[in-house]
Parts: structure tokens; C-alpha cells; sequence
């Protein structure tokens, strides 16, 4: 798993049927400390993240263990909302 902020969405007009009515977010990868380390993924959404949230990210086959996700073509999900970070 990995913490990141939502710094934008995309769209892309042409795409697998699988990602039809779903959000591909842009997300910049945070570290322990939430600084951004300068990579991003693009994530697909489950959980309604928006701009500037805080979200949590898993990848390869963890991605597609969601209902909305179970048959679609990613190797990135969002998965939750980070409401605090308690250090």
C-alpha cells in the first residue's frame, strides 16, 4: 500500500470497456512524513477520492480485489480516504 495526495483527474475518450463509468485519478506519491517524493500513478477510484485528498493506493492483483474492480484491466486502485495521519 501506498499514501499519495489526488493532484488531478484524467480522461481518456478511448478506453478498455472495463473502465467505462469509473475515475482514473492522478495521485503523487507521498512519504512517511506526507512530503511528496516526486513519483505518481494514475489510480482507479472506488472510494470517491477527490482533489488534494489523501488516499490510499494498492497495486498489481491487490488492485483488483473490489467489487467495482474484480474484471477491469488496472494495476492501481484507490481504496480509501485518509481522514488523519497520527504521527
Amino acid at each position: 500500500m501506498n499514501l499519495g495526495r489526488v493532484t488531478g483527474c484524467l480522461w481518456a475518450s478511448a478506453k478498455h470497456k472495463s473502465l467505462s463509468g469509473g475515475k482514473l485519478l492522478i495521485v503523487s506519491l507521498l512519504d512517511r512524513d506526507s512530503n511528496p517524493t516526486g513519483g505518481y500513478e494514475v489510480a482507479y477510484d472506488t472510494v470517491d477520492a477527490g482533489i488534494n485528498d489523501i488516499v490510499i493506493t494498492v497495486k498489481g492483483s491487490s488492485s483488483q480485489m473490489t467489487p467495482l474492480t474484480e474484471s477491469a484491466v488496472i494495476d492501481c486502485t484507490i481504496i480509501g480516504v485518509v481522514d488523519h495521519v497520527e504521527r
